[in-house]
């Protein structure tokens, strides 16, 4: 995320992927919930999503970037729109399908959750 280019354009609201993400070297944070905190000191509400695969991962958010959330909603993608997607290329480039879903995608219930968080500076 082009974290400079989304704060100069000011929109009332972002919609950030991947909040435990680590972000590039070159970027301004370190993590992507720190971003999603720069965003709302700059008074940009955040909408933000995080896969829920059943897969364990290192990264992880701190409970102080979950608490202040205004809504949590478990929403529910049926596994097959989430592979019909993924092999479309629209969730990573075509060259990383293989390894996603060899990795991480599954068709239990777990693969299928998303928790989306929203987040407001009012």
């Amino acid at each position: 995320m082009d974290l400079d280019a989304v704060l100069a354009r000011k929109p009332m609201v972002a919609l950030v992927d991947e909040l435990a993400h680590t972000n590039a070297q070159q970027s301004r944070n370190r993590k992507r919930y720190e971003d999603v905190q720069d965003l709302l000191r700059a008074g940009i509400n955040v909408i933000t999503t995080e896969d829920v695969t059943g897969v364990k991962v290192k990264e992880r958010v701190p409970d102080e970037i979950i608490t202040p959330a205004d809504q949590i909603v478990n929403i529910d993608l049926p596994a097959e729109d989430l592979l019909e997607r993924l092999e479309a290329g629209k969730i990573y480039p075509k060259e990383r399908v293989e390894a996603a879903l060899a990795n991480f995608f599954t068709s239990n219930k777990s693969a299928r959750e998303r928790l989306h968080l929203r987040y407001s500076t009012d």
